[in-house]
């Protein structure tokens, strides 16, 4: 009986620890910049065999996101 209460204590510990790791992530995803490429993400797709109208695509498409619901 002293088990199952201890155990029944634990899961409502994780649960509420989970539970605001959550939120934590939640939270800090809705604070999230964004910004344009650097010169060494641009120089990493050029290496990677992406032209550069490809990079400006890219940067245009950060420009659209939206993180706010």
């Amino acid at each position: 009986m002293i088990s199952a209460l201890v155990g029944a204590v634990i899961m409502s510990g994780i649960t509420v620890a989970m539970l605001l790791a959550i939120t934590v992530s939640d939270n800090a995803l809705m604070k999230v910049g964004k910004y344009p490429l650097t010169k060494q993400e641009k120089q990493i797709l050029t290496n990677a065999g992406f032209n550069l109208r490809d990079v400006e695509s890219v940067n245009s498409d950060i420009k659209l996101i939206n993180f706010n619901k």
